[in-house]
């Protein structure tokens, strides 16, 4: 799905290297780092909107600066840290973006789109909300809604910058189950960057350590995550 040759990441500057990782389908991976580590010059990379400064990104086997970006919208969807309300546009309609990368020239949607508009609203369980103007909902109700619009487009691979951010405890939980179950009914491939390290371990997720010591990503070991992460002194319980 993801595949990664000798890559840096940074901008002016290496943040940190990449040697050589392959993220699969049916997964989902956490990305953890300090504040300022570069998680999200690492998502902002997958998607192409930054260059890394030296190696390759392969998306389905296909260097990501060589795709049009009709094609990494139709590859990639991405949810971000915040989403800010649009004035008058509801929940449903906001989710009905993510269905845009496969409509004509007019934008019209079509009875398939509207059943998976429907269907990523009941996954994420926000119905009550669904006519709602998102100018006044929370930003956990927006949040939830960035994800089911993320979950309408539809895209072998799901990046998320902090998706449980603005939830409560209780919605952390749902939404890593829904995209667990999402992840492996659908094949999909999901990377999110996430803070909440003591819930991703009891998940038993595949963990992504930006390592600022040895300036490298290293994928953690099952079974000996939680020693790593305390090594290069994360605070965990």
């Amino acid at each position: 799905m993801i595949e990664f040759e000798k890559v840096s990441i940074g901008y002016d500057r290496i943040l940190y290297q990449i040697e050589d990782l392959k993220l699969n389908a049916s997964q989902i991976y956490v990305l953890i780092g300090r504040n300022g580590s570069g998680k999200s010059t690492l998502l902002s990379s997958i998607t192409g909107e930054i260059k890394p400064i030296k190696g390759k990104i392969l998306i389905e086997n296909q260097e990501v600066s060589v795709l049009s970006q009709k094609d990494k919208s139709q590859k990639i969807s991405i949810v971000l840290p915040k989403n800010d309300s649009i004035p008058y546009l509801n929940v449903r309609d906001y989710i009905a973006l993510g269905r845009y990368p496969y409509t004509n020239t007019l934008g019209k949607l079509t009875e398939v789109d509207q059943e998976v508009i429907e269907t990523s609203i009941v996954q994420v369980g926000i119905e009550k909300i669904a006519d709602k103007y998102t100018s006044i909902i929370s930003d956990g109700e927006r949040q939830l809604a960035a994800i089911a619009r993320a979950l309408a487009q539809d895209t072998p691979i799901i990046l998320m910058d902090e998706p449980t951010a603005f939830l409560d405890y209780g919605n952390r939980i749902k939404v890593l189950k829904i995209l667990q179950n999402l992840a492996l009914a659908q094949k999909k491939c999901i990377l999110l960057s996430s803070h909440d390290i003591d819930l991703c371990l009891d998940f038993n997720l595949p963990l992504l350590l930006i390592d600022q010591q040895t300036q490298k990503l290293i994928q953690l070991e099952k079974g000996t995550q939680k020693a790593k992460i305390l090594e290069v002194g994360f605070g965990i319980s």
